[in-house]
């Protein structure tokens, strides 16, 4: 089938959001799911997404593959996360917020440009928990990515869980370039009328690789899905 992403959907301005274009792989697989981002997907292009067998799937523009997709385990200790509470209050400190403008100023995921009813709007702020690091916001998805039940479809969950592993770097001044792979898994219903607290944290590093782990919580702090991902930090 033929996709395009739109210029709406970008995360930095040239590019895809990356967890907008892993979630159109993600959502069309059962279970958890490792996507992983070959180059930077162009907007407003049209592109292949394909089902190649055992599972997987792939977006490709012209000969290149884009993106690629299988099922896998996804292996990660979810941190206790701050109260709702003091996810709001972190939220002052997001690099959403730096120089007025944030990280990626127009960013589907983190850009306090967006529009509410567009972009995501998720800043996420520096935060403790049991003197563990982390980063944490707030999301409220809306009705425009509520599906008929009220629910929220994985596409949109995967997309929420991008910015805040960049931040968990970002935030502490490391420099976190471009996601390359991450793994995600949803493990319950997240629901579009709901207030949900959305973290972060460093897992460590590898040369140019940084690893972070990502999650959501419904306002009572259930853990509702999770990912782990590779960000190329900046030279």
């Amino acid at each position: 089938m033929h996709i395009e992403v739109a210029s709406r959907f970008a995360g930095p301005p040239t590019m895809g959001h990356g967890g907008y274009v892993t979630g159109l792989l993600a959502s069309r697989t059962k279970g958890p799911v490792q996507v992983t981002l070959r180059r930077p997907t162009p907007l407003d292009v049209p592109l292949e997404l394909n089902e190649v067998g055992d599972g997987r799937f792939e977006i490709r523009n012209g000969d290149e593959v884009v993106a690629e997709s299988e099922p896998a385990t996804l292996e990660i200790d979810v941190p206790r996360p701050p109260s709702y509470e003091e996810a709001v209050a972190a939220e002052a400190g997001s690099p959403s917020h730096y120089n007025d403008r944030g990280v990626h100023p127009t960013c589907f995921g983190c850009g306090k440009l967006q529009k509410p009813g567009e972009g995501l709007r998720i800043f996420a702020g520096p935060v403790e928990v049991d003197g563990q690091p982390q980063v944490a916001g707030v999301w409220r998805p809306g009705p425009h990515l509520a599906a008929a039940d009220g629910s929220v479809d994985a596409h949109w969950v995967l997309s929420a869980l991008d910015c805040p592993g960049a931040f968990a770097f970002i935030a502490r001044e490391v420099g976190a370039g471009l996601l390359g792979r991450i793994v995600f898994e949803q493990y319950a219903e997240v629901r579009a009328d709901g207030d949900h607290v959305v973290t972060g944290w460093q897992i460590g590093g590898e040369g140019r690789k940084l690893f972070a782990g990502t999650a959501l919580f419904d306002r009572n702090l259930n853990l509702l899905a999770a990912a782990r991902a590779t960000w190329f930090g900046r030279g």
